[in-house]
C-alpha cells in the first residue's frame, strides 16, 4: 500500500482500521508500522472527524430535504411538444392536400364504368 491509497481510504472509513474494507486492513496496519510517524497528523484529524460524526445528533430535516431535492431537480420536458403537434396537423393537411390535387390531375381511365361493373356486379349477371 502506498500513502495515496492510505490516505484515499482514510479519508473514506475513518480513522478505525477494523472499518475498512477487510482486503485493505493487513496492508494498511502493515502501512502504518512501517509509515506511522508520516501520517500521525492524518490518522489523528480522522479521528476527530470520527468523533464528530459519532456525536452529531442533528436529525435531518426530511421535509425541507425532500423539497430542496425537488427543487433542483430538473424538470421533466412536457410529453407533447406544441410545436411538433402542429408540424404534425401541418404534415396531415398537406398530405390531403397533395392527395387531392394529385387525383384531379390524373387522366382519367376510360374504360371507368366496366371496372366499377365488374366489381359489384353479381356472379352471373350480364350486363
Amino acid at each position: 500500500m502506498d500513502r495515496t491509497r492510505f490516505e484515499a481510504l482514510l479519508a473514506a472509513y475513518g480513522a478505525d482500521v477494523s472499518r475498512w474494507p477487510e482486503s485493505e486492513r493487513a496492508d494498511a496496519q502493515a502501512f502504518v508500522a512501517a509509515h506511522g510517524g508520516e501520517v500521525s497528523d492524518l490518522r489523528e484529524e480522522a479521528r476527530e472527524i470520527d468523533d464528530m460524526l459519532a456525536h452529531a445528533s442533528v436529525a435531518p430535516n426530511t421535509d425541507a430535504l425532500a423539497a430542496r431535492i425537488l427543487a433542483a431537480a430538473p424538470r421533466r420536458a412536457e410529453v407533447f411538444d406544441r410545436r411538433a403537434l402542429l408540424a404534425l396537423a401541418a404534415c396531415a393537411v398537406f398530405g390531403v392536400v397533395l392527395g387531392y390535387g394529385g387525383g384531379l390531375l390524373a387522366p382519367a381511365p376510360l374504360e371507368d364504368d366496366s371496372y366499377f361493373a365488374m366489381a359489384f356486379e353479381a356472379p352471373g349477371e350480364e350486363g
